[in-house]
């Protein structure tokens, strides 16, 4: 009787222990959202406001300290980390674009050499592989499609031979090359179709590039100075969209849509049709579907981040997304969401600096003028021997090989550079290359020089590495639609990102543990049970029933 008496009050112990949560299955569609420009505190600032797509996709694992850890804080470098696990020192993509020495070009990063052809673009310069290449290898069924605004974006995360990737051109449409992946019928017909649909409906009627701002964005308009030119400050009307049967095409009608909100809502409109034509999600293997959303870089550029255009992004995307999971939820089969972004940014100096920051706005080609006046005077060379536009990344162009003069060269220009204000750091390439991180360093304890190494790519990067003060940004607008601010330094700005994962039944957190975006593409990959290649990510533990070892 006594024995009974325990067996039944232990039977009552366990009956009242809740039963564990099953593990989310295996995800059969993995979307990648990257939100070209969207700082990490970017989304901080309008977190609170979010009550669409973003308010769901926050409300999964957020990790607020995520890190493009590298230097070289630009769209193509910042994509090609996000589905290879890899850094841009490992890509290949050490900048946007890069001067070739041998050939004394600029290389544009998903640029195609030897062809006549405008559109050719592919990954033939991306040196790691994708996620979307794993899974094909694990299982062959597995369909991966990509789609954005920019090319570098849609091809840096699609990687080597995806079923699909589109990115826009201005006046045509969704586009694709047989240089990105498969140029068939099949696969140009949706975008023909997508696009035809646009031009027809914008001729009827055309297109709110921006809604209606808040009460709250409507309080931050106000008209703002940067560098030479004025800017109202107000929502831009869509009064400005040109009339007539062919406006859809003209230059004016384009410039106006990539930096809109609307410019969002056309690449997830497109995305979203390409669910339903391949039946994303419902084949035998998992599929990938990468999206990269440009309007807040666009928009960023244009206008900064601090002012109502801001503001009306951040909520038109919100409510955007929003539409889109909601599609994604009703497809009724696994999904994992993961959302990031491929580097920050900061404001427009002078508006930075009036709400406290430390900042302003220098001229980076008048800096690159002087030096190149001073080591001419120095060496009476008769020529420029610094090349490129860019002072965070410089390139010697010499003549001959004469690696005495080159070290030479070097030198007086490093020592010339360390004497001017507006230069926090200065490194040649040799220092940077020997300045490898520990392993298992965490990205917000990169010393600067670290920082460079991530992004540094030997042929590709520049022979002399300069970090800008913090808050200064090298280029002055001096017109209207000129670009007002910017990214690509190594400052924590650029450099800090959010990364949110989201499935169907999470539990909601905030992490603020400093993580990196290399870590997204082993994290995804440990979700659809396949294998990595060597990385430099790690797998982060999303969940305590869906572990890194699964």
């Amino acid at each position: 009787m006594k024995f009974t008496g325990i067996a039944a009050g232990l039977g009552l112990m366990l009956a009242t222990v809740p039963a564990a949560a099953a593990p989310p299955p295996k995800p059969k569609l993995i979307v990648a959202l990257s939100v070209d420009q969207f700082a990490a505190a970017l989304f901080e600032q309008y977190r609170p406001s979010f009550g669409g797509g973003l308010k769901t996709l926050s409300d999964g694992i957020a990790y607020t300290a995520g890190y493009q850890s590298h230097a070289a804080t630009e769209t193509c470098p910042g994509h090609s980390t996000i589905l290879t696990g890899r850094h841009p020192s490992a890509t290949g993509i050490a900048a946007n674009s890069w001067y070739d020495v041998p050939t004394g070009s600029t290389i544009y990063c998903v640029g195609i050499a030897g062809t006549a052809d405008p559109d050719a673009r592919g990954p033939a310069n991306l040196r790691a592989s994708t996620l979307g290449e794993w899974l094909k290898q694990a299982e062959p069924a597995a369909r991966v499609i990509a789609v954005s605004g920019k090319d570098r974006a849609a091809i840096t995360m699609a990687g080597h031979n995806p079923d699909a990737v589109y990115w826009w051109k201005d006046g045509i449409g969704f586009i694709t090359s047989r240089y990105a992946g498969p140029a068939t019928p099949a696969v140009l017909k949706p975008a023909q179709a997508f696009n035809a649909s646009l031009s027809t409906a914008w001729r009827k009627t055309p297109p709110m590039l921006w809604p209606r701002p808040s009460p709250t964005c409507a309080a931050l308009q106000k008209p703002y100075r940067f560098g030479k030119i004025e800017l109202p400050g107000t929502i831009p009307s869509n009064e400005a969209v040109e009339k007539g049967p062919d406006f859809t095409r003209t230059t004016v009608f384009q410039d106006q849509l990539r930096a809109s909100p609307y410019f969002d809502q056309l690449a997830l409109d497109f995305a979203a049709r390409l669910i339903d034509l391949h039946k994303l999600g419902r084949g035998r293997a998992t599929d990938l579907l990468a999206v990269s959303l440009s309007a807040t870089d666009y928009i960023g550029h244009r206008y900064g981040n601090g002012g109502a255009e801001m503001c009306v992004q951040m909520a038109a995307l919100d409510r955007s997304l929003g539409a889109f999971v909601d599609r994604l939820k009703a497809l009724n089969v696994p999904i994992l969401i993961v959302l990031t972004a491929d580097h920050g940014a900061m404001d427009a100096a002078e508006r930075a600096a009036d709400h406290g920051a430390t900042a302003k706005r220098i001229n980076g080609k008048k800096l690159i003028d002087e030096l190149n006046k001073a080591l001419d005077q120095q060496f009476s060379l008769g020529y420029d021997p610094i090349v490129g536009d860019d002072p965070q990344q410089l390139s010697l162009n010499l003549p001959g090989d004469d690696v005495e003069f080159r070290a030479k060269l070097t030198k007086a220009a490093v020592d010339w550079l360390k004497g001017r204000p507006e230069i926090a750091a200065v490194f040649t390439a040799a220092e940077v290359a020997a300045a490898k991180p520990a392993p298992g360093t965490p990205p917000d304890k990169l010393t600067m020089i670290e920082r460079f190494n991530e992004s540094y790519v030997p042929g590709r990067s520049g022979d002399i590495m300069v970090a800008l003060a913090s808050g200064d940004y090298p280029g002055v607008p001096v017109a209207a639609g000129d670009t007002v601010a910017g990214h690509g330094s190594p400052w924590d700005y650029d450099r800090r990102v959010p990364i949110l994962f989201w499935w169907p039944g999470v539990a909601t957190e905030t992490r603020t543990t400093p993580v990196e975006t290399v870590d997204i593409a082993p994290t995804l990959a440990a979700a659809a049970g396949i294998k990595t290649p060597a990385i430099d990510g790690k797998c982060l533990d999303l969940d305590a029933n869906m572990p890194c070892s699964r």
